[in-house]
């Protein structure tokens, strides 16, 4: 049992890859809840539509 955990692999994934993951994930969660002001919304879209 524990020889197979020990081969157990896990992928390489880089830190900056990991960083905007929980970023985007915190964003969202936070916008689910109706906790981040709608001018934070209205300049994210306006920064995202150039």
């Amino acid at each position: 049992m524990l020889e197979s955990v020990r081969k157990l692999t896990v992928p390489y994934v880089p830190g900056k890859i990991l960083l905007s993951a929980a970023t985007i994930a915190s964003f969202a969660c936070l916008l689910a809840d109706d906790r981040i002001h709608p001018l934070v919304v209205w300049a994210l879209q306006l920064y995202l539509s150039f």
